[in-house]
């Protein structure tokens, strides 16, 4: 077979057709748009040196606000915590019933924060939230951007437009002790709150679709509506019901759909499939998942791609040799058949800054990969 670019190898991995080798992403990595992370040099170096796959993202500017429009309210302060390490942000919204109040913790270290206090914990505070004015308009964003990046990005590799999940939206507003408590106690009021949700994301994917934006579109989130917090149920109530419209829209427009979720896929995996997802990642091996990889490619059997299998938590605990014969196996799993892209369960991000032994192991899971890319 003749050597793809990297735009059509992804797009036809993405229909599940065949390809002339194993797509290799390194999440997170894209040389033209590099972080200001020093640590991460090695590994925009990798991606050019072996032309491994970049899957871009593409986010939208505000159009440019009219002089008689007033600014925009300012960000929540930043005040010290508790404790002396941490930041604090009381972040508000104000409702006609109430101000709703959320409290969050920010290492200074830039490490990954955490919510103290969330938005909604009550019944009366998801009334507060669903009293606030619902009106849609166009959404107030310019989109020629995109296309001056597609004209930058030519062949190397297609574009993702990062849309909202309604379920997540929602969640991260409650956390799970109270989204677990609502889909028990509350599930119409919580299907108030998504349908909500579900109509902003509905109207922003109709508004890029018009404007023929994105190759994939892309979102994250199912995760924490699956076993064992909700059962596989509650994930069709509260998941595949509002995410399968949005697939289907995006595909009557002749693009495609990746999704994110963490967890076991094994309760959840066919329902994926029927909602008509063509790219899941990222498919995290036993003990954290319930299938290993080769199980999951039976139960799909080409009806979507896979992407992932190499668990983040490996770079911190594995020694070189162990990567390389960890990736050799999944590999093994993976490869056969196609409708697979390898790459990790997370972006480098999960670290402020890579140590010498992260970037050894990126270093074997890259190598190991091109070494064995290729179909015969």
């Amino acid at each position: 077979m003749a050597k793809m670019s990297g735009r059509e190898r992804l797009l036809r991995v993405f229909r599940q057709q065949e390809t002339d080798r194993m797509p290799i992403w390194l999440w997170g990595v894209d040389p033209m748009f590099k972080s200001n992370r020093p640590s991460w040099a090695p590994l925009y170096e990798m991606v050019e040196k072996y032309d491994l796959e970049i899957m871009r993202s593409w986010s939208p500017r505000p159009k440019p606000r009219p002089k008689d429009v007033p600014p925009p309210p300012p960000g929540p302060e930043r005040m010290q915590a508790e404790r002396p390490d941490m930041w604090e942000y009381h972040r508000k919204i104000k409702t006609p019933k109430g101000d709703l109040t959320q409290i969050y913790y920010a290492p200074k270290d830039g490490s990954p924060g955490y919510v103290v206090k969330d938005y909604i914990k009550t019944p009366e505070d998801a009334e507060k939230w669903l009293s606030l004015p619902h009106k849609i308009t166009e959404p107030d964003i310019e989109t020629d951007s995109y296309f001056e990046l597609l004209e930058k990005t030519g062949d190397r590799t297609i574009i993702m437009i990062g849309v909202g999940e309604a379920m997540y939206s929602i969640e991260a507003m409650m956390g799970s002790e109270s989204f677990g408590i609502f889909i028990m106690d509350e599930p119409e009021l919580l299907h108030e709150m998504i349908g909500r949700a579900y109509e902003r994301v509905e109207n922003l994917v109709k508004f890029y679709l018009a404007h023929d934006v994105g190759d994939y579109y892309g979102w994250v989130g199912p995760e924490l509506c699956i076993p064992p917090l909700a059962s596989p149920k509650h994930f069709r109530d509260f998941v595949s019901r509002y995410d399968k419209p949005i697939i289907d829209l995006v595909h009557d427009a002749g693009k495609l759909v990746w999704v994110h979720c963490h967890g076991d896929m094994k309760p959840v995996l066919e329902d994926f499939v029927q909602m008509g997802v063509d790219c899941l990642n990222p498919i995290e091996p036993p003990p954290i998942g319930g299938l290993t990889l080769a199980e999951a490619k039976e139960v799909v059997n080409g009806r979507m791609t896979l992407d992932g299998g190499v668990q983040n938590g490996w770079f911190d605990t594995m020694e070189p040799h162990e990567m390389e014969e960890a990736v050799e196996e999944i590999i093994s799993m993976g490869k056969p058949g196609g409708c697979y892209i390898y790459g990790q369960t997370s972006d480098p991000g999960t670290w402020v800054s890579l140590s010498e032994k992260h970037l050894a192991n990126f270093k074997v899971f890259v190598e190991t990969a091109v070494r064995l890319r290729e179909y015969d």
